[in-house]
């Protein structure tokens, strides 16, 4: 009976996250306001999602890029990290993500560093002002300026299907 019961819940979460019919799943993307722990966006979002946060470094005044995924129906991911001047809060080499390391490339004159899809479950951010502009920006080319959404130094958490902190 134990067996049994097993391959139900089995089951079940591989059809949450494989459902019949080949279709995609998707799950919930969310963007809270700590300070006043209110949902501020919410999107759909296909399992498997990428999608990139913009902003201008503070100190370099470079554009620095930060790729995540939605590594299943409950995790972020974080995939790469790209800049172009090395700065403070930059890496210089490979570190320590997830269970691994950090892979850094120097390519085409700017730095990447890939975090090999590294779940770090939600992503929890201080907004910057005008200058540092911290912007998503989706697959379907749909951008999300966070300033447009809360105030400049307003702590925020992304997260997808309701597992933020």
């Amino acid at each position: 009976m134990a067996l049994l019961m097993l391959l139900a819940v089995v089951g079940i979460g591989a059809w949450q996250v494989f459902p019949p019919g080949g279709a995609s799943a998707t799950t919930t993307l969310e963007l809270v306001a700590h300070g006043r722990d209110e949902v501020v966006d919410t999107r759909e979002i296909e399992v498997g999602a990428s999608f990139r946060l913009e902003h201008t470094h503070s100190v370099t005044r470079r554009l620095v890029v930060e790729t995540f995924s939605v590594k299943d129906p409950t995790t972020l991911a974080i995939d790469e990290l790209w800049f172009d001047e090395p700065g403070p809060n930059l890496p210089s080499g490979p570190e320590p993500s997830g269970d691994g390391h950090t892979t850094f490339l120097q390519e085409d004159g700017a730095f990447r560093v890939l975090h090999h899809g590294a779940a770090i479950g939600s992503l929890p951010l201080m907004v910057g002002g005008p200058a540092v502009d911290h912007t998503l920006v989706f697959a379907d080319g749909e951008r999300l300026r966070l300033l447009d959404v809360v105030r400049r130094g307003e702590r925020v958490e992304l997260a997808v299907g309701g597992t933020r902190r």
